[in-house]
This record gives C-alpha cells, structure tokens and sequence, in this order.
C-alpha cells in the first residue's frame, strides 16, 4: 500500500472510484476541483487508486474534509482510518484552527475515533450532478 499526498491524480481515476462505491462520477468537474484542493490523499494498491481524500480550506481556520472513500474490495483493512489520521495530521500541522465533516448517521463511531463530534449543521443539495 502507497499513500501519496497532494500528488498529480487523474480525475478518472477518482470518478472510477467515487462509481465503486456507490456515488456518481463528475468526472468532467473533477480536475479543476483537484487542482484547487488544499489536501488530497491517495491510496493505492501497486498503480490502481483504492483510497482518496480530499480536504478544501481557506488555510487558516476552517478546513472541510470530503469524500473519504474506499474501494469496496478493500473496505475493512484499516485504509480509510489511515487516510483520516494522514489527513487530520496534515491540517494539524499547517495549524488549522477547525476541522469539519459532514458524514451519514452510520458513520458517527468512525469519526468520533479521530475526535469529531456532533454539531448542528444544514446542508442544501442545488442540483442534481449525475
């Protein structure tokens, strides 16, 4: 297992992950968003991508980790925790003051492992991005 921070990924690599488990592809969206990540962590197993990260901030107070997936073949194995230990690693040491998730019900003992908390909080889905 190779663990690569803030490396050049290919977007289609990412959608062919994001459509393994389960979520739509935004292949075409996915380049410029990568490019203008703040924090991104890949996983792979030899050269097939099997875990990503991303975390968008402004780099001072507020950071937004999104889209923690992992390839369902390899779910179970301990890849997702090391990507969240990597990534809050990574914010803690460029000295971000918060850290937020938004993660479904199912996933609250999992975050809580790396000390999220619950919150009130709203989110607004605007269109539909298939």
């Amino acid at each position: 297992m190779t663990y690569k921070t803030n490396s050049p990924i290919s977007a289609s690599d990412v959608a062919d992950l994001r459509q393994a488990v389960g979520w739509n592809r935004i292949e075409e969206s996915l380049q410029s968003a990568l490019s203008a990540s703040f924090c991104h962590i890949a996983a792979y197993d030899k050269n097939k991508l099997i875990g990503f990260v991303d975390c968008v901030s402004n780099g001072v107070t507020d950071a937004y980790i999104q889209d923690l997936m992992v390839h369902p073949d390899y779910q179970g194995k301990g890849i997702g925790s090391q990507l969240m230990d990597r990534t809050t690693e990574y914010l803690k040491e460029k000295h971000i003051y918060m850290i937020s998730v938004v993660y479904d019900k199912s996933l609250k003992g999992f975050y809580e492992r790396f000390g999220f908390f619950g919150m009130l909080s709203g989110q607004m889905q605007i269109y539909n991005c298939e």
